[in-house]
């Protein structure tokens, strides 16, 4: 196997989670520089208005995944090129997974909606860059940090993961932080199915 996932989750009040970790005009200049900034719709500018989206939620609840990526792999990703394709594949099917089992949380709590971790990677090239509709909104989410939340924090306070990058080399593990937005507190039967979905029982 060339990689292992633990998952970790977390929750606050929005508007705690707000004061705490959202800086719209810091986070949202980075997005500025990153090639998704007007080519992808899940990234900024968003075609609303970020309180006003965030405005008739009460919780924030944060799932993390840390990829463990496994020695064999590591040492195999011997170029530049390899380390790029390696972990971008493993990073995508990860992502991809946690999508799928967030909107299926999402049908089990009215009125809530689930962030992703960075650009979205439902298709191959985003019809934004060619000025056309999203093809598939009703799997298409929003970024977490194109809100301006700081995934860093985030990950280390509430996850307990320190965030490593891609340098000459495979780092040890990746990191995805995402998110669910509800207009209620989660109850311990729904954290139990929460549990499940994502294997956190075990942890």
């Amino acid at each position: 196997m060339d990689y292992s996932v633990e998952y970790r989750k977390g929750g606050m009040p929005l508007s705690a989670f707000q004061q705490k970790y959202q800086d719209c005009a810091t986070y949202l200049t980075y997005c500025q520089q990153c090639p998704n900034y007007n080519t992808v719709w899940s990234c900024p500018p968003l075609p609303f208005d970020v309180a006003d989206y965030l405005e008739k939620f009460q919780w924030m609840y944060v799932i993390g995944a840390k990829i463990n990526l496994s020695p064999q792999v590591i040492k195999a990703a011997d170029t530049a090129e390899k380390v790029k394709a390696m972990g971008w594949d493993i990073v995508v099917a990860v992502k991809l997974a946690m999508e799928e089992r967030l909107r299926r949380l999402e049908q089990q709590l009215p009125g809530s909606v689930s962030f992703s971790s960075g650009g979205c990677n439902l298709c191959r090239a985003c019809s934004r860059k060619e000025g056309a509709a999203c093809r598939r909104p009703e799997k298409m989410r929003y970024s977490l940090d194109a809100f301006g939340f700081n995934l860093t924090a985030i990950a280390n306070d509430m996850l307990g993961i320190e965030i490593q990058w891609c340098k000459e080399r495979l780092p040890d593990y990746f990191t995805l932080v995402h998110g669910l937005a509800t207009t209620e507190k989660i109850s311990d039967r729904m954290w139990e199915r929460w549990e499940d979905a994502f294997e956190l029982a075990a942890d």
